[in-house]
């Protein structure tokens, strides 16, 4: 039950993504957007996921982690993530469309969620 607990934003945010990328497409609007905009989405999307996954492994292995090991672990997740959001776009309704673009700025996103945790990330640091 612990795992539910320390994975609980990431699993509330990944329904969340779920239902709006299978929304149908005429449920958006698309007037006032800048071209690129979907792209945006995706690139935020997923960097807020990748960041709520290694916040949850982070409390769920109680800082004793490596970092490459949590960077292997969420990187596969996210990775297998966003093929299935995409796969799911593409069988599961009729107005929307696996696309590879959506897939680079998936990557984006989780790239820029990495690459702030090995940056920033210290398990000797301790919050009081």
């Amino acid at each position: 039950m612990n795992w539910i607990i320390n994975y609980a934003w990431a699993i509330i945010w990944a329904i969340i993504m779920m239902l709006l990328l299978l929304l149908p497409a005429n449920d958006f609007p698309t007037e006032g957007f800048f071209q690129g905009f979907d792209k945006l989405v995706h690139t935020g999307s997923f960097y807020l996921l990748t960041t709520l996954i290694l916040f949850g492994r982070v409390v769920d292995t109680k800082r004793r982690a490596t970092k490459v090991k949590t960077f292997i672990i969420v990187f596969c997740v996210a990775s297998f993530f966003a093929f299935f959001t995409e796969g799911a776009q593409m069988y599961f309704t009729d107005s929307r469309q696996a696309d590879w673009w959506d897939i680079f700025a998936d990557y984006v996103g989780i790239g820029m969620a990495l690459f702030s945790y090995l940056l920033l990330y210290n398990r000797k640091f301790q919050y009081s």
